[in-house]
């Protein structure tokens, strides 16, 4: 393109330097409509900026609120002991049992050992066949001579053949059951010995029986798979250890377990015992931690206070630029403040206790919005009150009916009380066998099989443990309950066997319209203990009302109508339960993090109001896009109608300069001098 000001350059034309001046001309005529843009510009992204930095300041508030809304954190423990080589704590559980505690070992449990003979090598052959472990107790003769088997333990069968034929096959045979039999090959010198450890405790010891695979089987003797017989007739292998219980003292009460890791002893705290002290004691103390609750209110305190700060120079006069900040006539940003502090500052709903409000414990609010702790009311609070401050803080649920309980809430349940009615209580599936004959029942060449089908679910074959004799219904029931839950397609639906009078009774551990036993097939001798295939009665689901509205009930489960204030409450419904009344309050830090939480989310007021500003900004680009396409146009313009001025000034000055020459050149005319 030719530069429109060459002429100027080269002296012709009018001798005006066009370019500037419509370059001029364009900045006059864009100025105004290009500083609205601008001062709008500049207002939208510090605004933007501002709102990012309230976004941030919102965040770390928020991060202040995970420990004080956990209620954990006001049920923390620590615990007090002595330096013991006989209790080791190792675990406290935020709930633990507060309280001082004595502890006397008598003597610690132990695990049944059992080694075999000497082989001279692991791959020797062990002999074929079936061995039969079962669990109980041994008498404490050396040897032992007596055995009690436990019938909440059911028998475990390995079966030696021609692909596990030695030591080490042996081995693996009894580790792959996972019965809670550790096997392993140890060199003790003189060769390879098998070695057994049992789980620790009286009745989990072991007796152990061969069916030899060979055309005369002795089972007992020393010779073949029979060199592993460990039962009442035989005792081939050597017992090194004996199982027993471990038994304690705890404030005076005598006690047994079966392990040396303790965890149901004391609520919440376990421990091990490492050996035996008769008449040494150990005094643990558990105590409320309350450091940790303090930490996390003391930290609240602070952060909200620097929240104030910065949010103060965000919406309000800021001292430091000595300006109103961007968002000081923002009325959403001021909403949510408002919001927050009214949070703070009202009581809790629903916490109808002695502490409610902040205020109750000393946090007052200043002049200037922030909190203070007065610490005279604060410590008063702590050394009076404890318990009651988690309330002020935490969700807290409660139930005036020890059989109706509060499980869990959700964001939309409102806080207050609800009176529950139960019109109908849960139940659960059962089959009902018939009358049995007689006793005692012997298993011995019978077969007793049978295949259930619980909640839907159908088992294996189960069976009664072979050569068993059992004088009464209590002992059949706990047999044939043990038989059920050891199959492992049953294994998320257990049941419970019990003897009513003269028959059996099979029910599902579950609750509810889907819990249901059949027997979908019987053996030969079944009929015998008063079963025969059938269907047995369905559960039912539990049925009631909330505040007087119908609730949803699913198992043992009933959930408040959807839309009820009540709605997102989780009860769980015991048998028995007939009417109460239960609490929910959501204390300060849930509320205040619930809150922060919708401010902050994907549809929450700070994204609306940050989609806002961009899009007004991207209106603004538009706008610099159509002023600048405008100039461009307006300069365009102006440059065509100068150009074709200086067209005509051109052709005028050539005009003049010919007639200037035609004058000179006249006769009788004179010479310019």
């Amino acid at each position: 393109m030719i530069d429109s000001n060459i002429p100027y350059l080269l002296g012709a034309g009018s001798g005006v330097d066009t370019k500037s001046l419509v370059e001029q001309l364009v900045s006059v005529e864009k100025s105004v409509r290009q500083g609205q843009i601008d001062t709008k510009r500049e207002n939208y992204e510090t605004r933007l900026s501002d709102y990012g930095l309230f976004k941030s300041a919102l965040s770390t508030l928020q991060s202040s609120l995970a420990a004080l809304k956990n209620p954990e954190t006001f049920t923390a423990k620590s615990v007090s002991f002595p330096d013991s080589e006989v209790v080791i704590p190792t675990a406290i559980e935020a709930g633990a049992a507060s309280g001082t505690y004595s502890i006397e070992v008598t003597n610690i449990a132990s695990a049944q050992s059992l080694s075999s003979g000497v082989f001279a090598a692991v791959t020797d052959e062990v002999g074929k066949g079936v061995l039969t472990f079962d669990f109980g107790a041994w008498d404490t003769g050396v040897p032992p001579s007596v055995f009690t088997q436990n019938t909440n333990k059911s028998s475990v069968q390995i079966t030696i053949d021609d692909s596990n034929n030695s030591l080490e096959g042996l081995r693996d045979a009894i580790n792959g059951a996972n019965m809670g039999v550790q096997a392993s090959i140890v060199n003790d010198g003189s060769g390879f010995r098998l070695l057994m450890k049992a789980e620790s405790g009286l009745n989990n010891q072991l007796s152990i029986s061969v069916a030899e695979d060979e055309t005369t089987p002795t089972n007992n003797d020393a010779n073949g798979l029979s060199r592993f017989t460990f039962n009442e007739t035989a005792l081939q292998l050597t017992q090194q250890q004996q199982g027993r219980d471990a038994n304690l003292l705890m404030n005076g009460l005598a006690v047994t377990r079966t392990t040396n890791e303790i965890s149901d002893l004391i609520e919440g705290f376990t421990f091990t015992i490492a050996k035996d002290a008769p008449g040494q004691v150990v005094n643990i103390n558990i105590l409320d931690d309350k450091a940790t609750s303090e930490e996390a209110i003391r930290g609240f305190v602070d952060v909200y206070n620097e929240f104030l700060t910065a949010t103060k120079n965000l919406t309000g006069f800021n001292e430091e630029s000595g300006d109103y900040g961007s968002l000081a006539r923002d009325a959403l940003a001021k909403s949510m403040l408002t919001k927050i502090k009214n949070t703070i500052t009202q009581p809790v709903a629903g916490n109808n206790g002695v502490l409610n409000a902040l205020t109750n414990i000393g946090i007052r609010t200043e002049l200037d919005g922030s909190m203070a702790i007065d610490e005279t009311v604060f410590k008063k609070a702590y050394a009076d009150n404890f318990p009651a401050i988690k309330g002020l803080f935490a969700p807290v649920t409660q139930s005036s009916a020890d059989k109706i309980k509060v499980t869990g809430f959700g964001n939309d349940t409102i806080a207050g009380d609800y009176d529950v009615v139960i019109t109908q209580a849960p139940e659960k599936g059962y089959f009902t066998g018939a009358t049995i004959g007689s006793f005692p029942v012997d298993t011995t060449g019978k077969d007793y099989g049978l295949v259930l089908e619980v909640n839907g679910k159908a088992s294996g074959t189960i069976n009664l443990p072979a050569g068993q004799s059992y004088a009464n219904g209590t002992d059949l029931a706990a047999a044939l309950q043990q038989a059920i839950n050891s199959d492992p397609a049953l294994s998320a639906n257990k049941v419970k066997v019990s003897f009513d009078t003269d028959h059996l009774v099979i029910t599902s551990d579950a609750y509810g319209a889907t819990s249901l036993v059949s027997l979908t097939s019987v053996g030969a001798d079944v009929a015998e203990l008063g079963l025969s295939a059938g269907t047995g009665t369905n559960g039912k689901n539990v049925a009631g009302t909330v505040n007087g509205e119908e609730a949803f009930g699913l198992a043992d489960v009933l959930l408040p109508a959807f839309g009820s204030n009540a709605y997102g409450l989780k009860l769980r419904i015991l048998p028995g339960a007939t009417s109460g009344t239960v609490s929910f309050s959501r204390g300060i830090g849930d509320t205040l993090d619930m809150l922060v939480a919708d401010f902050l989310g994907s549809q929450g007021p700070v994204r609306t109001r940050e989609d806002g500003i961009n899009k007004e900004l991207s209106e603004l680009d538009d706008a610099q896009d159509a002023l600048d396409r405008r100039m461009e146009a307006y300069q365009a313009r102006l440059q065509a109608q100068f150009t074709a001025m200086e067209a005509i000034v051109d052709q005028l000055n050539n005009t003049r300069d010919y007639l200037e020459g035609a004058f000179e050149n006249m006769p009788f005319t004179a010479q310019r001098r």
